[in-house]
């Protein structure tokens, strides 16, 4: 795994501008890095093909193509050997960023050329990145790739309770088809219907009880998902909720 420990790089990937010349050897190659982020894939042939490059700027450029969603540039790098799986100190592999960009072209360049899906990070897998953004054609793309529907974050947190969170109920539906577990529970007690209800997402909710989701599970603090509604005075959805069977 690559980290970029370089704080001239960690800027350049942040802000796309160009770097210091001390951020790299004097030897021109920061010159890649440059014609990456302008997607002048002409240049970037003839220095690939003209120069010897180190991985760690060549893996960089890569990072920069991947940010960008330059997907000719991208498949250019992984044809001389990058590693598709390398990890940032953001905690994103390129699978994950692209996926959480909505990238389908990318995501689908990455995971033929060996992305693992399941990559496991601070920040979740690419799966509960796309859900986490309602990237409904990223995450078909992943699901049919066999991402796990079941991984949690630090916290418990799936890719259902993210879609949840941010009110996705077409998401939603979709990790359930996939056989997500309606009623799972994270380290607090909380299931993906509090924390809809909790954010006030109506039509979120209204998808998650259609899914037959318990309506009468407690959280740690012994809150209920009605009890979350009345708490943060989110009157239609706790009305929802006692039509149907909450209490």
């Amino acid at each position: 795994m690559i980290f970029f420990k370089n704080n001239a790089v960690r800027y350049f990937l942040i802000a796309f501008t160009l770097v210091s010349s001390t951020a790299w050897s004097s030897d021109g190659n920061s010159e890649l890095i440059n014609a990456t982020s302008k997607g002048n894939f002409p240049l970037i042939k003839k220095i690939l093909d003209s120069q010897p490059i180190e991985p760690q700027e060549l893996q960089t450029a890569f990072w920069v193509a991947t940010q960008k969603g330059r997907t000719e540039i991208v498949e250019r790098f992984l044809q001389i050997g990058v590693d598709v799986n390398f990890v940032t100190d953001d905690q994103y592999t390129p699978l994950m960023r692209a996926a959480r960009d909505g990238r389908e072209q990318l995501v689908e360049i990455l995971l033929a050329a060996g992305a693992n899906v399941n990559a496991m990070t601070e920040e979740g897998t690419a799966l509960m990145n796309a859900a986490e953004k309602d990237r409904r054609k990223v995450i078909a793309l992943l699901l049919a790739a066999n991402a796990d529907i079941h991984a949690q974050r630090s916290d418990g947190s799936t890719a259902l309770s993210l879609a949840a969170q941010e009110g996705y109920p077409m998401t939603i539906q979709m990790l359930i088809d996939a056989g997500t577990n309606v009623n799972h529970q994270m380290d607090n007690g909380a299931t993906a219907l509090m924390v809809a209800v909790q954010h006030g997402n109506f039509n979120a909710t209204y998808a998650l009880i259609a899914a037959k989701a318990d309506l009468n599970l407690k959280a740690e603090n012994g809150m209920t998902a009605l009890a979350f509604a009345n708490h943060y005075r989110h009157k239609d959805i706790a009305d929802l909720l006692k039509k149907s069977g909450a209490k």
